[in-house]
């Protein structure tokens, strides 16, 4: 699985699985000298193994860590692990690593031999500490196996040296720690998602519990050295551990706070690069709505002057222009008003409307520009208010127009209807066309992730959802009989109590 991963990913697996196999092997030599009733010989073949694997470990969980990560990142990862290996080391130190030279009657290789274990731990458990709490994605879960069967063998490890030192160590006392390490390890290296590569994210957002995690090893060590202070034990070495871990955290901070003062500034050229956009969008909106409309309309009326001036077999050639012209005037009104939308989206305040006016005014200038079509019912809509904006005339000129361009028969008649309840009003606008498949009644909205890119979705049908969004209303297709769709929308209405 492992030959799927990125070359960081590869390389930090490879090391975990290297680092636990000696670990491994250093076990097996130990119980083959227990077994052949021998004294396990210290320091011995055991302890190489068991030494070698540590920083082959470490360097293997830092890889898994460090795949596609800026630099700045990395610098707080590392200032996260001083903070917690350092908190981790003024602990040991009080309850493990000062007791055992000071109780010790090795020589001095053998001390520095047994002194290696808890220090490599404390180095392993802090790695694997940070790493658990700042991998993010898929990844998280197997690694965070790992990191807590590490940190298991942390505390394992530091209680044999302990027990070691000083009671004696008697068979099978921590055993079952061990195995339950070895075991989260083998469940992290065996979790689908262990060989995924990692996404690419911005690690200066950070998480909460990334941003937390090196307070709670801090705390401990600041606890112990007050502990120390108040009951007359604090000695130079434990001002030096607390220095230590408390410069740590203000370098990691002075970071932190550097990084987001960055971020804050970017933020505000982005800011600007988006202004800047929004300017050229308006320009753009200018451009769509006085330059091309107009001189398209002007085509417009200039080809249906020319049909009582051109033979018949002219005049289906013609109007074939006509209603490509017709099209494109559409088009760009429907642009102009998706514009429009975007750019008043967060200013624009919803207004009592006349539904009755600008429904009649829609209606008027569908029937100029189709005159084939047949519309019904239009003139039994109330005289009520709705809350909207100037923009629900685009809301029904884009359902009228798609009602009637979508019709694949000879004549287009829409039926248009409203009910009215104390606080809404619903509109239906129902044709005789082919119909919407149910499947299909949220695609050609663009609903969805892909948006306006959704299979069968338009700009005019899009703008119609966004639209009734704005409002609080709502829009959806109906079935009609015995064949067409009917779209239905809802707009709440302005009441005089409001």
């Amino acid at each position: 699985m492992v030959r799927q991963s990125s070359t960081s990913t590869l390389w930090g697996w490879r090391l975990l699985a290297i680092g636990t196999g000696f670990e491994a092997i250093g076990e097996l030599t130990w119980m083959a000298y227990e077994l052949g009733t021998v004294d396990v010989p210290f320091p011995g073949l055991p302890d190489l193994f068991y030494l070698t694997g540590y920083p082959v470990l470490a360097l293997g969980l830092v890889l898994l860590t460090t795949d596609r990560r800026r630099l700045g990142s990395m610098y707080r990862l590392t200032l996260d692990g001083l903070i917690v290996g350092g908190a981790l080391l003024t602990v040991s130190w009080y309850f493990l690593l000062e007791p055992i030279l000071t109780s010790s009657s090795l020589n001095s290789p053998d001390t520095l031999v047994a002194m290696a274990y808890p220090i490599l731990d404390i180095v392993v458990g802090s790695i694997a500490f940070v790493v658990a709490l700042n991998t993010r994605g898929q990844r998280r879960t197997p690694i965070l196996l790992i990191s807590l069967g590490l940190f298991i063998w942390v505390i394992a490890d530091s209680t044999f040296a302990y027990l070691e030192f000083t009671s004696g160590y008697v068979f099978s006392e921590i055993d079952s720690a061990w195995v339950a390490g070895n075991a989260l390890i083998a469940l992290g290296a065996l979790h689908p998602a262990a060989t995924l590569t990692p996404r690419v994210t911005e690690r200066r957002r950070y998480e909460f519990i990334e941003l937390l995690a090196p307070y709670g090893p801090f705390a401990v060590a600041m606890v112990l050295i007050g502990y120390l202070g108040l009951t007359g034990q604090f000695r130079s070495d434990d001002v030096f551990f607390g220095a230590f871990v408390l410069v740590a955290l203000l370098l990691r901070q002075s970071y932190v706070f550097h990084d987001a003062a960055k971020l804050s500034r970017e933020l505000d050229e982005q800011e600007a690069t988006l202004n800047k956009r929004n300017k050229e969008l308006v320009l753009l909106n200018q451009i769509v709505r006085h330059d091309i409309c107009n001189d398209m309309m002007v085509a417009l009326a200039w080809g249906r002057e020319l049909r009582n001036h051109v033979s018949q077999e002219a005049n289906t050639m013609l109007d074939r222009v006509i209603r490509t012209t017709q099209h494109t005037v559409e088009l760009t009104e429907t642009l102009r008003d998706f514009l429009n939308s975007i750019e008043t989206e967060d200013e624009s305040e919803l207004t009592p409307t006349d539904l009755q006016r600008t429904l009649h005014d829609t209606i008027d200038r569908r029937r100029e520009a189709y005159p084939d079509a047949e519309f019904s019912g239009w003139d039994s809509i109330p005289a009520v208010e709705v809350w909207a904006t100037p923009l629900l005339s685009c809301v029904f000129r884009n359902l009228l127009n798609n009602a009637i361009q979508h019709n694949s028969k000879g004549k287009s008649r829409i039926e248009i209807s409203a009910e009215l309840s104390d606080e809404t009003v619903i509109i239906r606008i129902a044709d005789n066309g082919p119909g919407i498949p149910v499947d299909q009644r949220d695609v050609v909205f663009g609903r969805g992730e892909k948006g306006l890119e959704s299979a069968g979705s338009g700009v005019g049908l899009y703008l119609v959802d966004t639209l009734m969004t704005q409002f609080g209303g709502d829009v959806w297709i109906e079935a009609n009989e015995p064949t067409g769709a009917v779209f239905v929308i809802t707009l709440s209405r302005v009441t005089h109590h409001e």
